[in-house]
């Protein structure tokens, strides 16, 4: 099937080469300037620069470095028609995908935590998350992507391999069933459960404590617990974007897995890859669109760059 998906990645219709190659660079320039905005947004407003957006710029980061490092290997390959980059540049991408792919995972899983103790246990939220040691939350989850992605780099078989199909080199998930089965139980059942039972927590104490507030007419409480409503709800859109994307892509590894081999058309395999490149461009557009200080950021950014651009056409 892989060598299927080549020939048909070679002599694709030219109007498909064109149109494969530019959505994919447009996805790309949405993921890197909207990450890019949300580090900027946060840098610039010192209202922005709260605990919990320590989370999200460190999601934002991992997801521009998938669009910087990832995204222009795939959109090159789609445009060539075939991976022109060698051996090692193939285990590098597949390497940085893998890793970054999970840290933002669990990134998210560190956001429901947070959000959990926030709203469901705040005395143990002052103690357990403070600057510093959300800084050591972070690295800890960094470490354990690493750890999580580097065993394909030394694996005899199941390396970082090119599959055309997805336009992109990633770990061949049916290679290795035992590291398959692991990575999917410790890295993505375990963070996605966590993340399901603190939202539910969360969203269950918010509506409980609203009833209170509300009967005992108490504004001021009520106002609060509104806001973090709405923080928290802001992420667990977050949250269901990407689980939109890598939820349909977990089901065709766990069916490669089961063929132990790729079987799937290339067209499944091609939105495989790009719902995993989508992924890294969601989440700023949700910032935007739920949050009225990034939204007044992101018009601050656009306008200076709508300056420059005037002033660069007419100088």
């Amino acid at each position: 099937m892989e060598h299927l998906h080549s020939s048909e990645l070679l002599k694709r219709a030219q109007y498909l080469v064109w149109i494969e190659a530019i959505f994919l660079a447009i996805v790309d320039i949405m993921a890197i300037s909207g990450n890019i905005s949300v580090c900027y947004a946060v840098y610039r407003n010192q209202r922005l620069r709260s605990l919990i957006n320590m989370f999200i710029v460190a999601l934002a980061v991992s997801d521009l470095l998938i669009s910087v490092s990832c995204m222009p290997l795939s959109v090159a390959t789609l445009f060539q028609r075939r991976w022109i980059f060698g051996t090692t540049v193939c285990q590098l991408q597949g390497f940085a995908m893998f890793t970054f792919s999970l840290a933002s995972l669990n990134t998210m899983g560190l956001i429901a935590v947070s959000r959990y103790f926030c709203v469901v246990k705040p005395t143990k939220y002052i103690v357990l998350f403070r600057k510093q040691r959300i800084l050591i939350y972070t690295a800890a989850v960094w470490c354990m992507a690493l750890i999580g992605s580097v065993p394909p780099l030394i694996f005899q078989t199941g390396r970082y391999t090119f599959q055309p199909g997805k336009a992109m080199c990633m770990y061949p998930f049916q290679s290795n069933i035992a590291y398959t089965v692991s990575i999917e139980c410790v890295f993505v059942a375990a963070p996605f459960t966590l993340i399901t039972f603190c939202y539910a927590k969360v969203f269950y104490t918010v509506s409980r404590s609203n009833r209170v507030f509300t009967q005992e007419n108490n504004p001021e409480q009520l106002r609060a617990n509104v806001e973090e409503a709405k923080v928290t709800k802001t992420l667990a859109l977050v949250m269901a974007g990407f689980s939109l994307c890598w939820l349909p892509i977990s089901i065709m590894d766990y069916i490669d897995a089961a063929r132990g081999e790729p079987t799937l058309p290339r067209k499944v395999y091609l939105t495989y890859g790009f719902l995993a490149y989508l992924s890294s461009a969601v989440n700023p557009f949700i910032y935007g669109a739920t949050h009225r200080r990034f939204r007044q950021e992101y018009k601050t950014v656009l306008k200076k760059i709508g300056l420059i651009f005037t002033c660069g056409r007419f100088s």
